[in-house]
């Protein structure tokens, strides 16, 4: 990483903060932590804070609520929710409300920290990159597409796998792509969490959420390799991933399909 990100961890378990701090320090984040929704806000008046890492089930004021406060000053910030499984469909409301993205408990290393680290790259994005058409801000605007599902396609595969892909109509939006993100092979990812970021040229944040939960089996090289040639043809080289899927039947109901 190359500009030190400060994070601000906010859960009401003293042994939660303690971990994810000590884990965060040790690939050079700056990292401010909170026991409660009061405590963070007054942290944020005496700190920079530029990513926010909070549990969304807290006593009194919950991490929804704190991400409505965080964006009426910071509608840019990015917040990443932590879940319990009890409370997925929760997590994906908030996702549609503007949340970045979220983790759900138990957690691993690796995924808290693919998470934090594409926040932190839209965050330097934002902090470096060329200033869009009419910005009057050094932080870009984030375009999100919030809608689990919209502008994916899916193609459920013979041997019971799902090829995920995006639409063309959400590609020509975008103009021309600076850098994607994908999932690694062997990564988990779930509804309704990010599984496709392109930045575009002007160094905006587009995302994808995803329509299922599951397993990644493969990852288009070609893709992340030439994003700007594979993804003219969207819907054939220009496949993203493909997927185990966990609950294909009842995630495909979920999304009215």
């Amino acid at each position: 990483m190359e500009k030190e990100v400060s994070v601000l961890v906010v859960d009401d378990e003293q042994i939660v903060l303690d971990s994810i701090k000590k884990l965060l320090r040790r690939e050079a984040y700056v990292v401010y932590s909170a026991l409660s929704v009061d405590e963070a806000l007054n942290i944020m008046k005496e700190h920079e804070i530029e990513v926010i890492l909070t549990d969304l089930m807290m006593p009194d004021i919950d991490g929804l609520e704190l991400m409505a406060m965080v964006k009426k000053e910071h509608p840019h910030m990015p917040v990443i929710m932590i879940t319990g499984y009890a409370t997925i469909n929760t997590a994906l409301q908030a996702t549609q409300l503007g949340a970045f993205d979220y983790i759900a408990k138990p957690f691993s290393k690796k995924e808290l920290l693919g998470v934090l680290k594409r926040a932190s790259d839209l965050v330097t994005a934002g902090a470096t990159g060329v200033a869009a058409e009419g910005a009057g801000n050094a932080r870009q605007e984030v375009d999100r597409i919030k809608a689990i599902g919209d502008n994916s396609w899916l193609m459920l595969l013979e041997d019971e796998t799902v090829m995920l892909g995006v639409e063309g109509s959400f590609i020509q939006m975008i103009g021309k792509i600076q850098s994607i993100y994908l999932p690694d092979k062997g990564d988990e990812i779930r509804q309704g969490g990010q599984y496709l970021q392109i930045f575009s040229a002007d160094m905006r944040s587009h995302t994808i959420l995803s329509p299922l939960s599951g397993t990644v089996m493969d990852v288009n090289q070609k893709v992340l390799d030439d994003p700007s040639s594979a993804l003219q043809d969207p819907y054939g080289e220009g496949w993203l991933i493909k997927l185990k899927p966990d609950r294909f039947d009842a995630e495909i109901k979920l999304l009215g399909l």
